[in-house]
């Protein structure tokens, strides 16, 4: 495996140009083998140069690259069960760099930015525990069915896209001061500015995770596990537990299980773990819940009441002395 990507890393470097022309864009994009319509205009080649062009741009795809590997098999699978173009598992790119800690200015959170009326709108929660948009699998079905719902709405996927990232009510009040047909390119003057750039950006999105080594971008190789597995926990767990009895990197675990805002898995929630600990931590479920549970858990779940005396405590007077 290492071998291989050398030699595409090679290849890439060999092949690559940093500019990505008009015409070649052009040529790239139509051979997309996509259901979403994909067009050029200026607004996508400037995306797509700042992704090619600017360092910091080109260091964060690599890295998106990397996450990608670890997250595109739960994206497949909920557009997958919902029968939606497999080419939008590239939005959360545009949404949150696939960031999974990513909360925008307005609080929207994860992969997919939900804030959190769409989110329970969408069925997931969210608590002080638990923030089930951070959830890799069930924030993709809530997206993808989402999606699925903006789309039948709407009729074309830039606008259901649109509706995504601003709302149904935003693309609706565009439709309707550009004369109400429902095509984004007419609307996209009268939709607000971060809401009409994230068609360009997921259309440039889908460019770059295709051609990246056109442009000699190496994916970047992140410490995460190649496979992993959910079990059900019996009692209240803390992440640091479960790290020293099933000797698993904390911060591993973390990555793995984002939706548990304090590292506090609740009792009958899911555990995400490596594949090779699924069952050392079946194995060892009880060792977990009480290793150190006084330092872990430290909720006390009942407390005694002092009892009041039957007679007050007197009360001290003292007299002050007058002024002549």
């Amino acid at each position: 495996m290492k071998n291989i990507w050398i030699v595409l890393t090679l290849y890439c470097f060999a092949t690559f140009t940093i500019a990505a022309q008009p015409d070649v864009v052009k040529q790239r994009l139509s051979r997309l083998p996509d259901v979403i319509e994909m067009p050029y205009n200026e607004a996508v080649q400037k995306c797509i140069d700042s992704y090619t062009a600017d360092a910091n741009k080109r260091n964060d795809v690599g890295l998106m690259l990397g996450r990608m590997n670890f997250y595109v098999a739960a994206f497949e699978e909920a557009l997958e069960a919902e029968g939606l173009p497999l080419e939008l598992r590239y939005l959360p790119m545009v949404e949150s760099r696939l960031k999974m800690d990513a909360v925008s200015k307005d609080g929207a959170t994860g992969l997919w930015q939900f804030g959190i009326t769409t989110a329970k709108e969408q069925g997931l929660e969210v608590t002080s525990l638990v923030d089930e948009r951070c959830d890799i699998q069930k924030s993709s079905k809530a997206a993808a069915h989402l999606l699925k719902e903006l789309y039948a709405t709407l009729g074309d996927w830039e606008l259901a896209i649109a509706a995504f990232k601003g709302g149904l009510p935003t693309v609706n009040k565009a439709l309707q001061r550009s004369g109400g047909v429902k095509d984004f390119w007419k609307a996209y003057n009268y939709l607000p500015a971060e809401v009409r750039s994230c068609v360009p950006q997921f259309i440039a999105a889908n460019y770059i995770i295709t051609y990246y080594c056109e442009h000699g971008i190496t994916p970047v190789t992140l410490p995460l596990p190649s496979q992993s597995d959910t079990v059900t926990v019996h009692h209240k767990l803390a992440l640091g537990q479960v790290a020293a009895v099933c000797d698993i990197p904390l911060d591993t675990l973390k990555v793995l299980n984002p939706q548990y805002r304090v590292g506090i898995v609740p009792e009958g929630y899911s555990l995400r773990l490596p594949l090779e600990k699924v069952n050392v931590f079946i194995g060892r479920e009880d060792d977990v819940h009480t290793y150190e549970a006084d330092k872990w858990l430290t909720t006390r779940t009942e407390v005694s009441v002092p009892k009041t005396s039957t007679k007050p405590a007197a009360r001290r007077t003292t007299k002050r002395r007058r002024r002549r």
